[in-house]
């Protein structure tokens, strides 16, 4: 059969050039029939082949189905391979022992196309709109100049591509519920649906008796209080939230990249969120307008956010041990030295942990430790314990926290100046910080008193507000007085004149 070409070649020399068969066969080499075949025929369509009959893998096919269908339950490193179904096909069906381990293969591979649907199919689908979809994504932030592994908090609405995100320290129920709440009051509205991963912050890893995922009590009441419906995915089912997973590696690569140093995360996500309204301007990949545009058409199918807040705080008892710690998720954090033996409450947020007594008074609070092991101490609160014992303030770990001068400063005391330079220390601490203490006692050392009465005197002075004596101003110039002529005369003849024998 020739080629398109060889034909195209032909029949320009016979309807072009005007040769004649002969010499088109002296040219080209083919056979005079061959060249009058086709310069007569006038149907170049394609006819379909028609089916030829059942081939020796035909013949095999059920035989490998079947055993690729019992394969299905099995894990991949206990499923036949071709060459395992080649030779035990020699074995159980010699009578059908007919092709070649070569043609095994490629029969097993178009069977295991029909077994495992491994062929994908995307359908475009048509989202109704006023529903949205979850998801966390690791990033990597600098905060207080150290870089460590974060998370983004991405909700997407697929309808209008509109999407909003949240730094958080962890993938904890506090951090979803914090990061859901502040978007749901930036947005001011509620979708009303959200569809999850089977994610632990949001769900027990267990099910009920239709198989569907149990939330926990304090996402249920979330989902009441904002008004929207939870739906949870399939486990390993990413494409069932297509959307918000593309989102979450967009924002990575536009928000994230490279990582942003933060010292204020609450501002910097009230910032993030602004920056995803302005990246919501864009025009939108398949509708007409901007995403921000029908986003705000979206939401005419979704629910007002509701003014009044949800706690989404976990508070749990914990028993101070006699360090004066309490233990939460590996992490110690310090109470005070006068709860040692006692329970105390413990409201456990996003971000800090809020400690109280039993009657729910605010004892102390501290930043969140998401590392096993970590401790974190409020030394101001055991300054009366290191007062009550002078010598061991060098063996404290609140001695390496203290300012070279306040180190040098207590060296020099004995037990009872240094027991009333603490309670000083602590005073200062709670209204103003350690650099205010710094500064107090430099100003004093400046002047060479080293008393520690000073230290409260100088404080005193150094907080006064001076600005009441500035209200008070004298005019430029006082103005002149007239002058007055001074005479007893008047009073002499008050009192009836001057006696001469007086």
């Amino acid at each position: 059969m020739l080629t398109i070409t060889q034909l195209n070649y032909i029949r320009k020399m016979y309807f072009e050039k005007g040769l004649s068969y002969s010499e088109i066969e002296r040219r080209t080499g083919h056979n005079y029939r061959t060249i009058k075949k086709y310069l007569e025929k006038e149907d170049f369509n394609v006819k379909p082949k028609k089916k030829s009959g059942p081939t020796k893998s035909d013949l095999i096919r059920p035989y490998v189905r079947e055993i690729l269908e019992e394969d299905k339950d099995k894990k991949k490193k206990y499923r036949h391979t071709a060459k395992k179904i080649h030779e035990r096909l020699k074995v159980e069906r010699p009578d059908k022992y007919l092709i070649s381990e070569r043609t095994m293969r490629t029969l097993v591979k178009e069977e295991k196309q029909k077994v495992y649907n491994t062929d994908d199919c995307h359908l475009g689908l048509d989202h109704p709109g006023g529903e949205a979809q979850v998801d966390f994504g690791e990033i990597y932030i600098v905060e207080n100049g150290t870089k460590k592994k974060a998370h983004e908090l991405v909700l997407s609405f697929p309808k209008s591509n509109a999407g909003f995100c949240q730094v958080t320290r962890s993938e904890t129920m506090e951090a979803l519920c914090e990061a859901l709440i502040n978007i749901f009051k930036y947005i001011s509205f509620t979708p009303n649906k959200i569809w999850f991963d089977q994610m632990a912050a949001a769900c027990i890893r267990k099910k009920d008796s239709k198989g569907q995922p149990v939330m926990t009590e304090r996402f249920a009441r979330l989902a009441l209080h904002y008004g929207f419906e939870p739906v949870f995915c399939n486990p390993d089912s990413g494409n069932e939230k297509g959307n918000v997973e593309k989102k979450v590696g967009y924002f990575r690569k536009n928000l994230f990249v490279p990582e942003p140093e933060i010292s204020d995360l609450e501002k910097y996500n009230f910032d993030l969120l602004n920056r995803c309204s302005e990246d919501n301007q864009r025009s939108h990949y398949k509708e007409p307008g901007t995403i921000n545009e029908i986003f705000i058409k979206e939401t005419e199918l979704m629910k007002t956010t509701t003014k009044i807040d949800f706690d989404y705080g976990k508070f749990e008892k914990r028993r101070v041990n006699k360090l004066g710690y309490i233990i939460n998720d590996h992490c110690s954090y310090s109470v005070s030295p006068k709860y040692v033996g006692s329970y105390v409450w413990v409201k456990i947020l996003a971000n800090e942990l809020v400690i109280y007594d039993k009657d729910y008074r605010e004892i102390t609070r501290h930043n969140r430790l998401f590392e096993k092991g970590r401790k974190s101490t409020h030394w101001m609160d055991f300054i009366d314990v290191i007062a009550a014992r002078p010598r061991a303030l060098k063996y404290s770990g609140f001695y390496s926290l203290l300012p070279d001068n306040w180190k040098s400063y207590t060296n020099e005391m004995d037990n009872e100046d240094l027991k009333q330079s603490l309670k000083f220390l602590k005073m200062c601490l709670l209204e103003k910080g350690m650099a205010f203490a710094e500064k107090v006692l430099a100003e004093n050392i400046r002047k060479s008193v080293k008393e520690t009465a000073a230290l409260w005197t100088t404080y005193y002075r150094l907080t006064e507000d001076v600005s009441v004596y500035h209200q008070i101003q004298s005019p430029p110039a006082l103005p002149r007085l007239p002058d007055y002529d001074i005479s007893a005369e008047s009073y002499n003849s008050l009192m009836g004149g001057m006696r001469d024998d007086r």
